[in-house]
This record gives C-alpha cells, structure tokens and sequence, in this order.
C-alpha cells in the first residue's frame, strides 16, 4: 500500500512538473516578437497619447547609441526590423515589456 502511494505521489509530482515546465517555456518570447512605436511629436501627436516618456521623445546621443549597439548585438531583432521597412538608423530605443516582448521605439 505504501509504495503505491508513494507512485502515486510521484506520478501526479511529475504531472505537476511538466506542466509548469511547459508554462514555463511559453514564458520565453522569441527575439522576434516586439512591437515598434513611433514617436515623432510633430507627426500626430501620438507620443502624448501613448504617454511616451519625454526622455524617448527626445532620446540622448548616448541612449541612440545604446539602442544601435543592442541592434547590432541582435541580428533577429535586426531582420525582425528589416522586414517591417525599419531603417535601423531610426531606432532611438530599445525597451523590454513585462510579458519579455521587445519595445522599439522608432523616431
């Protein structure tokens, strides 16, 4: 009876294991899955109504240059980019979302 109970405890163990590890796995986005933002102020004022930060509305040289090297670091990302008509030079940030889906903000 004991170890009948203990298979028992074991088996629904490793139920519960497999499907927190497969959970788990839908958890991780692939480097494709982000979505772009423009937020050019002067085109419709469409920064202002997704309540941007004025800091990615007016990026910083260094924070351009953060957003470049995070590209060039990323070739999914990159031809992720590509496909969409990006021109990568455009890309004044790089952010990522709580669902790790990747934000790029394009100017």
């Amino acid at each position: 009876m004991k170890k009948a109970f203990a298979l028992a405890i074991l088996m629904s163990t490793a139920a519960i294991g497999s499907t927190y590890a497969r959970d788990m796995g839908s958890a991780v986005r692939p480097a494709t899955d982000f979505s772009i933002v423009y937020t050019d102020p002067e085109i419709d004022n469409s920064a202002n109504r997704l309540d941007i930060p004025d800091s990615i509305v007016h990026p910083t040289p260094a924070m351009i240059r953060q957003a470049q090297a995070k590209l060039d670091r990323d070739s999914a990302l990159r031809a992720g980019l590509l496909q969409k008509n990006v021109e990568l030079n455009n890309v004044v940030g790089i952010d990522t979302a709580a669902d790790g889906s990747r934000i790029v903000y394009i100017r």
